[in-house]
This record gives structure tokens, sequence and C-alpha cells, in this order.
């Protein structure tokens, strides 16, 4: 794949997990990459068009992140892997780039919105199936379904995630540490 094409999804991204999809421009990427907007226009016509790409790259990721999963025989060590993903913007106190692309859903258009769905939706299927089959197992116990059970945990993560950015340093894997204990059989 081009290189000048995926440098820009890759500070894309890191703009979106700061200052979400809104919260930059195609200015902002300019500056950052030391190429001309009309690079970028080139690669992405339409910020738009840039937001599709990210989502199928996002999509794409979580797919192999899945099937890296799937390696592990126990479902705490996959939900500890699913949440490893997530330790380096907390340590760069950033957002989740697929919430921060939700946070600015209703101002997109809606062939993004769509993929930014289905992107959520993917998410939430990987954390409910790890949720199923560590309940199944006999690793977990929640009464709520594998796939409310994994809403209220990619919810408080996210939120986790968020609160990080002020003075709750450490949230994040308080969170993390609780959600698994909270599971325990």
């Amino acid at each position: 794949m081009n290189t000048t094409y995926t440098t820009i999804l890759q500070h894309a991204n890191e703009l979106i997990q700061l200052k979400g999809f809104n919260g930059f421009s195609y200015a902002d990427l300019s500056k950052t990459l030391g190429i001309t907007k009309a690079s970028i226009h080139h690669h992405f016509p339409a910020k738009a068009d840039l937001g599709l790409a990210y989502c199928q790259q996002k999509c794409d990721a979580l797919a192999q992140l899945d099937s890296q999963l799937k390696t592990k025989q126990h479902a705490v060590d996959q939900l500890k892997g699913y949440f490893a993903i997530f330790e380096s913007c907390a340590e760069q106190q950033q957002m989740c780039g697929i919430y921060a692309m939700q946070t600015d859903l209703q101002l997109m258009s809606e062939p993004l919105q769509k993929q930014v769905n289905k992107l959520a939706g993917l998410e939430l299927q990987i954390l409910s199936r790890i949720l199923e089959q560590g309940k199944q197992n006999g690793e977990f116990s929640f009464k709520a379904t594998p796939y409310q059970q994994a809403v209220i945990i990619c919810c408080a993560i996210k939120g986790a995630l968020m609160l990080n950015r002020g003075q709750h340093q450490g949230l994040f894997e308080q969170t993390c540490e609780a959600s698994i204990s909270m599971l325990a059989a």
C-alpha cells in the first residue's frame, strides 16, 4: 500500500484519538506530516473518505485482533488481550478511536455513520464472544446476556479512558482489573 496513504491514516488515527474526528482538519494533517493539503486530497478527496478508510483500517485491525485472541485457550486471557490494545491510549491520555468517531456521529455523512456503527458493532461482537466463551467454560459468571455485559464493560473501559485524560491516571487499569474481578466465577 502507498506509504503516504498509510502515513496519513496513522496520523489521522492519532488526531482522532486526541481531538475526535471533527477536531482536526487537513491543514492539521498537512502541518504534522509536512505535506501539502493537495497531497492529502489526492488520497482522500473529502474528509468523509478519510473517515471511511479509517473505519476500514480499524475493522481489519479488529478482525486480526479477534483471530489472535482466539488462539488463547482461556477467555480471561482473551479479555486481558482485548484490554491490552487500549493501554497505549491510557498512557498517552487518548480516547479510543472508535468511540472518538462516535462522538461526532451526528455530524457525519450517512455512509460514514454506517461504517462507524459497523465498527462499534464489530468490537462489541468480539467482546460478546469472549464473554460467552468464558461463561460457557465456567471462567465468568454474570446475569446479563453476553452482549449486554459486553456493552457494560466496553462503556466502562472507554469511560475510564476519557476520565484518564483528566486527573484520574490509573483509572483505566483499575477499571480493567475491576471488570475481570466482577466476572470471576
